[in-house]
């Protein structure tokens, strides 16, 4: 009986170990990327949630301001977040999971059972109804103002911010974009949103 001896190579220790080695270069080069696109999509997420809440409460100050009745932009009424919350839903402009929604970020936690929510991934200024359209009407809360970021603030820290002009118009800004020269000169009213 002849039995064949079967001549199959292994892998050598070296070979494994440039393989191992080129995988984990590679590994090494994509995790940036990746962790660079998810901040971005949460940026554009906060973008659209501050887009929302700019055309329901641009819907609610332009039925305020044609039927003379109920509440307006934020700052004619002056009630705060909650009271502001309340109006969106009791007019029908956005319902208490849309708030909910809106409110919600990375980094912030709210109660479903909590209604109006008192934390928000954004803030929302006291912008009234003769105020210019370049005035802020919502920001994300790691902006503080014209100055500067918060690198340790929920949500986002120093990857990024969201700014939503009254007028509509709003971007995903980096952190070295937070100054008044970046911005323009916009006017910046108190904020009425709780932080988170």
């Amino acid at each position: 009986m002849n039995l064949r001896t079967s001549s199959r190579r292994a892998f050598t220790l070296i070979e494994l170990l440039v393989v191992i080695s080129i995988i984990a270069i590679l590994a090494s080069l994509a995790v940036p990327a990746v962790t660079g696109a998810l901040s971005r999509g949460q940026l554009t997420g906060s973008l659209n949630n501050a887009r929302q809440l700019q055309l329901a409460t641009q819907t609610m100050a332009l039925d305020s301001f044609t039927t003379g009745e109920g509440p307006g932009w934020p700052g004619d009424s002056g009630d705060g977040w909650g009271a502001f919350c309340q109006n969106l839903v009791d007019g029908k402009y956005l319902t208490e999971s849309d708030v909910r929604k809106i409110s919600s970020a990375p980094g912030v936690n709210i109660a479903p059972e909590e209604f109006p929510p008192s934390k928000s991934g954004l803030q929302v200024y006291s912008v009234k109804e003769n105020d210019p359209g370049d005035a802020i009407f919502v920001s994300t809360y790691n902006w503080t103002g014209f100055a500067e970021i918060t690198p340790d603030a929920v949500p986002y820290g120093d990857k990024g911010f969201v700014i939503f002009r009254k007028a509509g118009d709003g971007g995903v800004y980096q952190a070295r974009q937070a100054t008044s020269q970046a911005l323009g000169n916009s006017t910046l009213a108190a904020g009425i949103a709780p932080k988170p």
